[in-house]
C-alpha cells in the first residue's frame, strides 16, 4: 500500500467539506491539499521539501512588477483559446525563447490563441518565439495591493482555527507545529485575496472573451482555484496540460476515490495527458485524454541517432542535492580512466543552488548542464536520476537509463522498466561490464499529438 493511501482517508471525511470562506462558501481543503499531502509524504519518506525559499533585494521586486504590468494584454486584445503557463518552460531557441510546453499548442492555432505566463524568480524571459505572450502576474500583483488595506473578519479567522485543529487531528504524528502555522498562514493570506483575484480573473476573461483556458498546474489547487472559479462562474471550459512527471504518489493528482463531489467544483473539466503509462500513475476524477508531448514528439523525429558521445549524465530532482554532490564527485572520480565524461543537469527549480550546495561541483571542474534537455539527451550516452520525467524522455534519444532502486522510488516509480542500481558504484560496475538493457518507451508517450490536440479543441468549440 501507498504512503499515500494513508493520507487520502481524511478525504472521505464529511467534516473536512464543511469548513468554508465566507466568500462563496469556497471550500478551505483545495487551498492547502497539496501542501499538506506533500509535506506529511517528506516527512514520512524523510525527504526534506525541494524548493528552497528565495529572497529578493528591492529593486529586483520593483523590475519584477515593472515587468509584470508592462507585458500586459491591450484593451484590444481577444482569444478563442487562452494559456496560462509558467516562464520557467522557455528555453533559448536561436536567440528567442520557446515555451517547450504550450507553444506547439500555441502555433496550431496561432491567429487564435495567446499565452500568459508566471515569472520565473520574479523575471521574464524575452524576446519570445511566439508574438502574443502576456505575464500573468500582474492579477496577483493587483489583487495583492487590493487587499493589503483588508483585514480578515473574526467569522473566518475562527473558521480556519477550526479547520487547523481538524488537520492536526488528522496528521499530529507526521506533522510538527510550524507546518500548521505555514499552512494557516496561507489560509489567512487566501481568504483576504481571493475576492480580488476572482474580480480581477473575472474582468480579464470577459475582456479576452475566450472559449476554453489551459492552466497549468490546475490540479494542485492553491493559486490556480481564483481563476478556476472565475471560469466556471463565466462557463468557460478550463482543462490542464501535463507539465512533468507523474508518481504513483503525486498529491495533485491522485485523489481519494471518496472524495466529494462538491471539491471538483475547484478542479479543471478535463486533464491532457502525455499517454496511457502517465494516466494510469494518477487517479483523477475529471476527465483524461492522451494527447502526447508535441515538443517531444517534434524534436526526436528530427533527431539523428548517430551522434551519440561517451557521456554520463546525472539528473537532479532537486531532492537531496547533498547527496547528489557526493555522487557525482564520486561518479567523476571512477570514470576518470574511461572515455566517459560526467555531467550534471540541476532541476529547473533549483539554478541558485550553483552559488551554494553544488558548489563542490563545479569546483571540480564537473560540466552543469543549463542547456535545453534534449540538446544534451542527444549526445548522451547514460543518464541516471531518482524521479524525474528525463528518465522517461531519455529512451526516445536511445540513452541507456537507469534508476536508483531506493524504498522512496519504489514508492513513486515502477522502476521495472529501466535500468536499477543500488548504488553508484553498482552503477559504475553495470557500465564497466556493459550490464545493461534499454528501455522499450513505447508506452511513455502517446502518438499523433496533433489530431488529438485539434480533436479536443473541436469538441469543446
Amino acid at each position: 500500500m501507498k504512503i499515500l493511501e494513508k493520507y487520502l482517508e481524511i478525504e472521505s471525511r464529511e467534516e473536512l467539506y464543511e469548513f468554508v470562506f465566507s466568500h462563496k462558501d469556497t471550500l478551505m481543503y483545495p487551498f492547502i491539499r497539496f501542501r499538506l499531502l506533500q509535506s506529511a509524504l517528506e516527512a514520512t519518506c524523510g525527504i526534506p521539501s525541494p524548493y528552497d525559499p528565495l529572497h529578493f533585494g528591492n529593486v529586483q521586486k520593483l523590475k519584477y512588477i515593472t515587468k509584470s504590468f508592462l507585458y500586459t494584454p491591450n484593451k484590444q486584445t481577444r482569444a478563442t483559446i487562452v494559456f496560462f503557463g509558467s516562464d520557467v518552460s522557455n528555453i533559448c531557441k536561436e536567440n528567442a525563447y520557446f515555451n517547450r510546453l504550450t507553444e506547439s499548442f500555441a502555433n496550431e492555432y496561432p491567429s487564435e490563441t495567446i499565452l500568459f505566463e508566471a515569472s520565473d524568480k520574479m523575471d521574464y524571459k524575452r524576446p519570445r518565439t511566439y508574438p502574443n505572450v502576456f505575464a500573468k502576474d500582474f492579477v496577483k500583483i493587483t489583487a495583492r495591493f487590493k487587499s493589503i488595506l483588508k483585514s480578515v473578519n473574526s467569522e473566518d479567522l475562527d473558521k480556519i482555527d477550526s479547520f487547523i485543529n481538524f488537520l492536526k487531528n488528522h496528521f499530529n504524528n507526521e506533522l510538527n507545529d510550524i507546518i500548521f502555522w505555514e499552512l494557516k498562514k496561507s489560509l489567512i493570506r487566501f481568504v483576504k485575496e481571493l475576492p480580488f483575484l476572482f474580480d480581477e480573473y473575472i474582468k480579464l476573461i470577459k475582456k479576452l472573451t475566450p472559449k476554453i483556458i489551459f492552466l497549468e498546474d490546475a490540479c494542485y489547487g492553491e493559486g490556480s482555484i481564483p481563476l478556476i472559479m472565475a471560469a466556471k462562474e463565466l462557463k468557460i471550459p478550463i482543462g490542464e496540460f501535463q507539465h512533468g512527471l507523474i508518481s504513483l504518489t503525486h498529491p495533485a493528482y491522485n485523489y481519494s476515490d471518496k472524495l466529494l463531489d462538491n471539491y471538483k467544483f475547484y478542479m479543471p473539466e478535463f486533464y491532457m495527458s502525455y499517454g496511457e503509462y502517465w494516466t494510469k500513475n494518477s487517479r483523477l476524477p475529471i476527465k483524461v485524454v492522451n494527447v502526447g508531448n508535441p515538443y517531444l514528439s517534434e524534436t526526436t523525429q528530427r533527431h539523428d541517432k548517430g551522434q551519440k558521445k561517451e557521456l554520463l549524465l546525472y539528473v537532479s530532482s532537486a531532492i537531496t542535492p547533498e547527496q547528489y554532490v557526493k555522487e557525482v564527485i564520486y561518479l567523476n572520480r571512477k570514470m576518470a580512466d574511461t572515455e566517459c565524461s560526467v555531467v550534471f543537469r540541476i532541476h529547473p527549480s533549483e539554478s541558485h543552488r550553483l552559488q551554494n550546495v553544488y558548489k563542490p561541483i563545479v569546483d571540480a571542474g564537473i560540466t552543469v548542464d543549463t542547456q535545453p534537455l534534449y540538446e544534451t539527451l542527444k549526445h548522451s550516452k547514460y543518464v541516471i536520476g531518482d524521479i524525474s520525467t528525463t528518465l522517461f524522455e531519455a529512451p526516445l534519444f536511445d540513452c541507456i537509463t537507469f534508476v536508483k532502486d531506493t524504498p522512496y522510488n519504489r514508492e513513486n516509480l515502477d522502476i521495472s522498466y529501466f535500468n536499477s542500481c543500488s548504488s553508484v558504484e553498482k552503477l559504475v560496475e553495470n557500465i564497466r561490464s556493459k550490464n545493461f538493457k534499454k528501455t522499450d518507451s513505447n508506452s511513455f508517450w502517446s502518438e499523433n499529438w496533433r489530431i488529438k490536440y485539434h480533436q479536443l479543441i473541436d469538441s469543446y468549440l
